[in-house]
């Protein structure tokens, strides 16, 4: 019994009708913009002449369930010392919850097994013309490995002059 009411599914004759016995009073359908592009326009024509105006919404996916305040919340009282469990107590949230929206930086990968510099020496190896199969000899390195190297080396390399990482 709403004047303006949420879609997620294609609009059919049959939902439009559903819609309007369940909401006489439906004045604004709101749908994600990929639904309204498959709505049929004699449908939208309908709903025109009814005076039922067709809302899209630019957001995608589902809404948020928690703000940056409770992230905020969190963080503070991670620092103050408080362990995950007891801040899902306090908050009556879960604690996968709590893990979720910690605003600390996940942890990164494994380090590379091999420095920069060794990487540097590889890109030039191959640039001055040496094949990958001796670079590998000369650094005890597999021949897999160093191609692995070389395709990483290239992409930072190309996107560090495109501008895009």
């Amino acid at each position: 019994m709403s004047s303006k009411i949420h879609v997620n599914k294609p609009l059919s004759s049959r939902l439009i009708i559903e819609l309007l016995d369940e909401n006489p009073d439906l004045e604004t359908i709101e749908c994600p913009q990929s639904l309204y592009e498959r709505t049929s326009q004699t449908y939208l024509d309908a709903l025109n002449e009814l005076g039922i105006t067709i809302s899209i919404i630019e957001q995608r996916g589902r809404p948020q369930k928690y703000d940056e305040g409770i992230r905020d919340t969190i963080d503070e009282m991670l620092n103050s010392g408080f362990n995950p469990k007891a801040i899902a107590k306090r908050l009556h949230i879960s604690q996968k919850t709590v893990y979720y929206l910690k605003n600390k930086k996940l942890k990164q990968g494994p380090k590379s097994k091999y420095s920069q510099d060794t990487r540097n020496q590889i890109v030039e190896l191959k640039n001055k013309g040496t094949p990958v199969k001796i670079i590998s000899r000369m650094l005890d390195i597999p021949i897999r490995t160093v191609y692995y190297i070389l395709k990483k080396e290239k992409k930072l390399i190309n996107s560090k002059q495109t501008g895009v990482y």
